[in-house]
């Protein structure tokens, strides 16, 4: 299993997408590592997982200090006066290695992520049921809310269809002038 290798359910070894879970996960203040104790439900076989971050952990650290300490090493083998042109280009670089750690470990921390099975008595949050939870009740209010609309915008749908003297042609209900040959409805001239 290599280091960036997506995770994979303890039980059935199937690969979990992280993606999403990272998204909708509560996460602590900076928002770089999660809080509580989250867990994920394997889609394939259904078991229920604990997430680790200590991979995650391990490399934030490790993005702060490997360029810190590369910068030592370049600053003691070679020192230079901070406000000396070259002073500011080894800042500016330095400054974008930094960036670019971050851009990294913000791509591929739910990669980081492992995971195992939960254990007796371990209290484990579900991000992902609860997201699901709470769409499915957006979509329901939603869906309420735009029947309301519909039913305000278009008082005439429940009328019943009805025949045209003239041409014979039936029409809808909410119809109040023949799409055939344009005479008015009888109930409504």
């Amino acid at each position: 299993m290599g280091l960036l290798d997506p995770p994979r359910c303890a039980q059935c070894n199937s690969e979990i997408a992280m993606a999403e879970f990272w998204r909708v996960a509560p996460k602590q203040s900076k928002g770089n590592f999660l809080s509580g104790s989250p867990g994920i439900v394997c889609p394939v076989c259904g078991v229920k997982l604990r997430v680790l971050q200590g991979r995650v952990v391990a490399s934030w650290v490790l993005a702060f200090v490997v360029p810190l300490i590369v910068l030592a090493i370049l600053d003691s083998l070679n020192p230079v006066d901070r406000d000396s042109v070259s002073g500011k280009i080894r800042l500016v670089e330095f400054m974008a290695v930094l960036g670019g750690t971050f851009v990294l470990q913000w791509r591929w921390t739910p990669r980081l992520l492992r995971l195992r099975f939960v254990n007796d008595g371990e209290t484990v949050e579900y991000p992902l049921v609860i997201r699901a939870r709470e769409l499915a009740e957006d979509r329901a209010t939603e869906a309420k809310l735009l029947e309301e609309q519909l039913e305000l915008e278009s008082p005439d749908v429940g009328r019943p269809a009805w025949t045209c003297a003239k041409c014979r042609e039936e029409n809808p209900g909410n119809f109040d002038i023949c799409w055939k040959c344009q005479a008015a409805r009888p109930e409504a001239s």
